[in-house]
């Protein structure tokens, strides 16, 4: 096991929504990390998930990340949780790409 990840280590990965890229940085039976990468125009949808808390620190650029009902407008240093079972998504309709630590802890 490494237990540093450097920033030109792993490869970031495109998945089923456009703008959005992502690099795994650490995957437990508890839970994860990963960077996340939202272009310009970007939109995850809302969705929700039964067993896990998710959560987003805002590295760089100023994505919208909404929660439940709440919808906050985000920059550098921002911390925001995803509780279980709570609607949420991410965006960025800023001009510049936006870079979040996204995390999950795992409920059992």
């Amino acid at each position: 096991m490494s237990y540093r990840i450097g920033k030109e280590q792993g490869a970031w990965q495109g998945g089923n929504v456009a703008g959005v890229l992502a690099k795994d940085l650490a995957a437990f039976p508890e839970g994860t990390a990963k960077l996340v990468r939202l272009m310009p125009g970007a939109v995850y949808p809302r969705h929700q998930h039964p067993a896990r808390t998710e959560y987003a620190y805002v590295i760089s650029g100023q994505p919208t990340l909404s929660v439940a009902d709440e919808v906050h407008e985000s920059s550098p240093g921002d911390f925001v949780l995803f509780p279980t079972d709570t609607p949420h998504s991410l965006a960025n309709h800023g001009e510049v790409e936006a870079m979040l630590l996204v995390g999950a802890i795992y409920h059992r």
